[in-house]
C-alpha cells in the first residue's frame, strides 16, 4: 500500500517537474526584439531570429539559451549595436550564438566570467573589437569569420582552456591578442593582412598554437610582424604557416621561456628576432609528413620571399631522403638553433582569397527594367547578393533575372567568401528610372499691362521641369525658374518660356505684356498696376504699389546693379516679412504690420550702381550703397495699409575697416519730400562678412546706407546687440515633434506555457481516494 502511494506520488512530481521545466522555442520577427525574446527566455530556450536587420545591444544572463539565426546565413541576420556598447553582453554559463553578421559595436561578442559557450558561424566586422573573452574558460570560439575590426579580431584576457578553431581573422589591428591566458588551444584558423600584429602572445602561458597560417601581417616595422610572444613560456608553436608578414615573422623578447616551435613554415624577409636562448627549435626526428612534404618531423622550415634562405640554399644530401638539412640552422645571435631544419619537398598550400567580381547586362533604364547578374568571382566558395541595397543578402546563385519595378538608385553588391575569408563586397549601381514624362512649360504674369516703367513678376507653373528659357520680348532673356523683368518703354511685347527635362523640351509657352507711355503731373511720374489703383513713385519719395500683386519700379533699369524680389501673404492684422534670402542685395529684409488684407504681394530690393537720377545728392563723406524697396502695386505701401515698417541691411566688415568708418556712425538715410531724412539703426549681430542692421522708417522708397570715417584711432565700437534672435530666425523654422514611445509587444511564441499538471494531479488524487476506500 505504501509502495503504491509512493510511486504515485513519484508519477505526480515527474509529471509536474517536465511540465515547468520544458524548454520551448522562441521565434523573434525582423519587427520583434532580440533582446525582448532573451531577457523573457527561461534556461534551455532556444531563440530562433528570422532574417532582418536588428538594431539592438543584447545583455544575456540567463544560462543554457541558444540564440541562433534561422537560416544559419550571417549574411542576412544582421545585429548592430548603438555607439560604444557590445552588440551580445553575455554573463551566462553554456550559451550558444550562432548564424548573425555583427557590426558596428565596441565589442561584436563580449564573454565575461563565462564557461562552456559556443560562438560559431558569425561575421564580425567594423566593430572596436571582434570577439572578447575575459575571465572566461572552456569556451569554444569555432568557424566565425571576424575581420575589418579596429583594434583586435579575437581577444583573450585572464581566460583559461578555450579552444579558437577555424576562424577567419582577417584586417584587423591585432588578429589574436592573448594577455595573462593559459592552456588555450588556438588550431587551424586563417590570420591574415592584420595591420600590426597576425599574433600576439604576452604573459600568456602554456598554449598550445598548432595549424594556423599567419600571412602578410604587420606593416614592416620592427614592432610587427606574425607571431609575437612576450613574458610567456611553455607554449608549443607547431605545424604553422607564418609567411610574408612585414616585421619579424617571429619575434620572442628576453623574458620568454622553454617555448618549444617545430615543423613550422617560415617565409618571411626578416623570420625570426629571438631574444631568448631558452626555446626548443626542434623535436628528435619523428617518422610523418612534415609542414613542407618531407617523410620525418623535425625543426623548422627557414625561407625568404627572394628564396634566399637557409632551408633554400641547402639540400637534403643524405641516401635515406628523409627531408632534414644535414646541418643545423644557427643564426646569427647564437639564439635559434635547429638541429633538424627541414628541406623543401612541396610547398604548403598557402590560403587565398577569393575576388568579389560580377557583371549586369544593363545599368539603367525606365521601369520595369528587367537585370541579369553574373557571378564572375574567383577562388570563391560562396557568394551572397544585396539586390535591393538594404543591407540583406537575398541571393546566392551564380546567375539569375531581377525585375526592378521601383524607380530610384540601387548600389547592388555581391560578396565572396571561402574557407579563407570574405572580401570587400563588390558593388554596382543599377539606376531605374520612372516612365519617360515630358516638360509642359506654362506660367503666370502679374501685373500683364501699366505704366512704364514697369516690372512684372512672372511664376513658373511648369510641370516634370529642370530647366527654364525666358524670353521678354525686348532682347532680355533669363534661366530663372520665376523671374523679375522691368520694361522701361512702352510696347506690346510677347512673352515665351519653353521648359526642359532630360527627356525633352517643350512646346513654348507664351503671353503678352502691354506697356503704356509714361505721363507727368506736378513732377511726378505714375503708373497704373493692375489693382486699378495708382502709385506715385516720385523723387517724394512714395512707397510703391497700390494692392496686392508684384511690385514696380521708378528705377532707370541701366542704374539698377542688382535686384532681388520676394514674395508674402499680407492679412490685416498679422506682421508680414519679406525675406531677400538669395543675399543679392544689401537688404537682407522688410517688413511691416498689415492694416489690409491684399494677399499675395510682391516686394522688390534694387542695389544701385550709383545715386538715383531720382533724388538729390546726399551730404556724407561715405556712402556704402545706394538701394530702393518697392512693395506692392498702386500706393499700398502707405501709412493707411501698413504699420511699424522696418528695413534691416548688412554692411561688409572690409568697406569699414577701408574706409575707416566708426561703426557708431552707419546710418540708414531715406528720400522723402525732396530731402534725405537720416534714421537711426541698431546693429543687431555680425558674422566674419558683415554686420547686420536694422532701422524703422515711415515708407518704403529709397534709402542709402552712409558712414563717417573716425576722427582719432582709439575708437570704442558698440558691440552688436545680444537679441539676435530676430535675424536668425529670418530663414529658419523651427518644428518640434513629439517623440512616441513604442510600447513593446510579446509575441505569441514568446508567452510563458501553461503548467501542464493540474490534470494529472486530479486524476492521482481520485485514483489514491478510490484506492483506499476500496481498502477500507
Amino acid at each position: 500500500m505504501k509502495k503504491l502511494i509512493i510511486l504515485l506520488m513519484a508519477m505526480l512530481i515527474f509529471a509536474l517537474v517536465s511540465g515547468i521545466g520544458a524548454a520551448k522555442d522562441i521565434t523573434v520577427n525582423s519587427t520583434d526584439s532580440i533582446k525582448a525574446a532573451v531577457n523573457s527566455a527561461a534556461s534551455g530556450d532556444t531563440i530562433i531570429v528570422k532574417p532582418g536587420i536588428y538594431n539592438e545591444n543584447i545583455k544575456v544572463t540567463t544560462p543554457n539559451l541558444i540564440i541562433r539565426s534561422e537560416s544559419g546565413n550571417p549574411e542576412n541576420t544582421i545585429i548592430k549595436a548603438s555607439p560604444n556598447t557590445s552588440v551580445f553582453n553575455v554573463a551566462a554559463i553554456n550559451t550558444t550564438i550562432s548564424g548573425f553578421r555583427i557590426e558596428s559595436g565596441e565589442t561584436g561578442i563580449y564573454l565575461v566570467r563565462c564557461s562552456d559557450c559556443l560562438i560559431t558561424n558569425n561575421d564580425l566586422s567594423d566593430n572596436i573589437y571582434g570577439i572578447s573573452l575575459i575571465s572566461s574558460n572552456n569556451n569554444k570560439i569555432l568557424g566565425n569569420r571576424v575581420n575589418s575590426n579596429k583594434m583586435f579580431g579575437i581577444h583573450l584576457d585572464s581566460s583559461e582552456g578555450n579552444t579558437l578553431l577555424n576562424n577567419a581573422v582577417n584586417s584587423n589591428t591585432r588578429g589574436i591578442d592573448s594577455i595573462i591566458s593559459n592552456n588555450n588551444k588556438i588550431l587551424d584558423n586563417i590570420v591574415l593582412n592584420n595591420s600590426q600584429y597576425g599574433m600576439w602572445i604576452s604573459q600568456s602561458n602554456d598554449n598550445n598554437i598548432s595549424g594556423n597560417t599567419v600571412y602578410e601581417c604587420g606593416n614592416n616595422k620592427t614592432d610587427s610582424g606574425g607571431i609575437h610572444q612576450n613574458s610567456s613560456s611553455g607554449n608549443i608553436i607547431s605545424g604553422n604557416i607564418v609567411a610574408f608578414n612585414g616585421g619579424y615573422g617571429l619575434f620572442e623578447c628576453p623574458a620568454c621561456h622553454n617555448n618549444r616551435m617545430y615543423n613550422n613554415y617560415i617565409n618571411n624577409n626578416r623570420s625570426a628576432n629571438i631574444n631568448t636562448r631558452d626555446t626548443t627549435w626542434n623535436v628528435a626526428k619523428t617518422e610523418g609528413r612534415n609542414i613542407v612534404g618531407g617523410s620525418y618531423i623535425g625543426g623548422n622550415f627557414w625561407g625568404t620571399p627572394e628564396g634566399t634562405g637557409f632551408s633554400q640554399k641547402s639540400a637534403d644530401k643524405d641516401e635515406d631522403k628523409d627531408g632534414i638539412i644535414d646541418s643545423a640552422y644557427i643564426d646569427s645571435s647564437n639564439n635559434i638553433i635547429d638541429n633538424l631544419p627541414l628541406v623543401l619537398v612541396s610547398n604548403p598550400q598557402l590560403p587565398i582569397l577569393p575576388v568579389a567580381s560580377f557583371s549586369t547586362n544593363v545599368t539603367s533604364g525606365y521601369a520595369p527594367l528587367v537585370v541579369q547578374f553574373t557571378d564572375l568571382s574567383e577562388n570563391a566558395t560562396s557568394i551572397s547578393w544585396d539586390t535591393n541595397d538594404d543591407g540583406i543578402s537575398d541571393n546566392s546563385n551564380k546567375t539569375f533575372v531581377k525585375v526592378y519595378e521601383t524607380p530610384g538608385i540601387y548600389n547592388v553588391s555581391l560578396k565572396a567568401s571561402n574557407n579563407n575569408g570574405t572580401t570587400e563586397p563588390k558593388t554596382i549601381q543599377i539606376i531605374i528610372k520612372g516612365f519617360k514624362v515630358y516638360p509642359v512649360a506654362n506660367f503666370s504674369a502679374n501685373p500683364t499691362n501699366g505704366y512704364a516703367p514697369l516690372a512684372i513678376q512672372f511664376t513658373d507653373l511648369s510641370q516634370n521641369t529642370t530647366g527654364w528659357n525666358w524670353t521678354f520680348g525686348d532682347g532680355v532673356t533669363s534661366t530663372d525658374q520665376s523671374p523679375t523683368h522691368t520694361y522701361s518703354t512702352a510696347g506690346t511685347y510677347i512673352v515665351r518660356l519653353t521648359a526642359t527635362s532630360e527627356n525633352g523640351t517643350s512646346p513654348e509657352k507664351t503671353a503678352q505684356i502691354t506697356v503704356t507711355e509714361q505721363s507727368s503731373s506736378n513732377g511726378s511720374s505714375s503708373s497704373s498696376g493692375s489693382s486699378g489703383g495708382s502709385s506715385h513713385h516720385s523723387s517724394n519719395g512714395g512707397g510703391g504699389g497700390g494692392g496686392g500683386g508684384a511690385g514696380s519700379s521708378p528705377e532707370p533699369q541701366s542704374n539698377v546693379q542688382v535686384k532681388e524680389i520676394s514674395q508674402a501673404y499680407v492679412t490685416n492684422g498679422k506682421p508680414v516679412k519679406f525675406d531677400f534670402t538669395k543675399n543679392a542685395t544689401c537688404v537682407v529684409y522688410a517688413s511691416f504690420d498689415a492694416k489690409k488684407t491684399a494677399g499675395k504681394t510682391t516686394a522688390i530690393a534694387e542695389q544701385l550702381k550709383g545715386k538715383s537720377t531720382l533724388v538729390s545728392e546726399l551730404n556724407s563723406t561715405e556712402v556704402y550703397k545706394y538701394f530702393n524697396i518697392w512693395v506692392g502695386t498702386g500706393g499700398f505701401a502707405t501709412s493707411k495699409n501698413i504699420g511699424n515698417p522696418a528695413v534691416c541691411f548688412k554692411v561688409e566688415k572690409s568697406w569699414m575697416q577701408d574706409k575707416k568708418i566708426n561703426q557708431n556712425s552707419i546710418v540708414l538715410n531715406r528720400y522723402s519730400d525732396k530731402k534725405w531724412i537720416q534714421l537711426p539703426v541698431k546693429c543687431l549681430n555680425e558674422d566674419n562678412k558683415y554686420l547686420y542692421f536694422t532701422a524703422e522708417t515711415s515708407e518704403f522708397s529709397f534709402f542709402a546706407i552712409t558712414g563717417k570715417a573716425v576722427e582719432k584711432q582709439n575708437v570704442t565700437e558698440t558691440k552688436p546687440s545680444t537679441s539676435t534672435s530676430e535675424l536668425k530666425q529670418n530663414n529658419t523654422k523651427v518644428s518640434e515633434t513629439e517623440q512616441k514611445q513604442k510600447t513593446e509587444q510579446k509575441s505569441d511564441n514568446g508567452n510563458p506555457t501553461s503548467i501542464p499538471g493540474f490534470e494529472v494531479l486530479y486524476v492521482m488524487v481520485c485514483l489514491i481516494m478510490t484506492f483506499l476506500n476500496k481498502k477500507k
